[in-house]
C-alpha cells in the first residue's frame, strides 16, 4: 500500500504463550499486501500489526475474516489512525 491509503490502523492481537512468532510470520507472509509491519511485543497484547487498506470495509474483512482466523489468535483490538489533517489542533 502507499501513503495515500484511505485507512491505516494498528491491530493488537492476543495469543497464547509462545505463539507470537508464528502469528507475526503468518501476518507478514500471507497478508503482506496490507500488513506493513508486525512484531511480537510485551504488554497487554502479544502481537501488534500496522495495516494499510483502501477502505474501512476491507479493514473489517481483513481483521474479521483473516486475522481472527489465524491459528492461536484469541482476541484482536483495532485502532484506526486519525489522519493528520483531521486531528484537532
Amino acid at each position: 500500500m502507499t501513503r495515500n491509503s484511505a485507512v491505516t490502523a494498528f491491530v493488537l492481537i492476543t495469543v497464547p504463550a509462545n505463539n507470537s512468532g508464528n502469528v507475526v510470520n503468518t501476518l507478514m507472509d500471507e497478508y503482506s499486501e496490507f500488513v506493513t509491519e508486525a512484531a511480537a511485543v510485551y504488554g497487554e497484547a502479544d502481537v501488534i500489526a500496522k495495516v494499510e487498506l483502501p477502505s474501512i470495509d476491507q479493514l473489517h474483512r481483513l481483521v474479521m475474516d483473516k486475522i481472527q482466523n489465524i491459528p492461536h489468535v484469541r482476541v484482536t483490538r483495532t485502532f484506526i489512525i486519525v489522519p493528520r489533517h483531521h486531528q484537532i489542533r
